[in-house]
């Protein structure tokens, strides 16, 4: 039997499951800064528009807090919340 294909993630969601595991992992610790967005658009190759709805996807799940013009941290009690 043929089974449905899985939906594709969109290089939105990659980039926000990546940066999340990187957080929940502890790889990108609590109070550190995350990569500029030009140090994750040379990194990944997206973008502009991806690397800024990837953070904000980010902060909308409580894994940032971002400060205009200083950039997006993880916040001491970052933790994903329960889906």
């Amino acid at each position: 039997m043929i089974r449905p294909l899985p939906a594709p993630r969109s290089l939105t969601g990659e980039l926000v499951a990546r940066l999340a595991e990187d957080i929940t992992s502890g790889k990108i610790a609590p109070g550190s800064q995350l990569p500029t967005e030009q140090e994750l658009i040379a990194a990944t190759g997206v973008s502009r528009t991806v690397v800024r709805e990837a953070v904000a996807a980010l902060r909308a799940e409580g894994l940032v807090i971002t400060r205009q013009g200083v950039g997006a941290f993880v916040p001491e009690n970052a933790r994903r919340p329960l889906r």
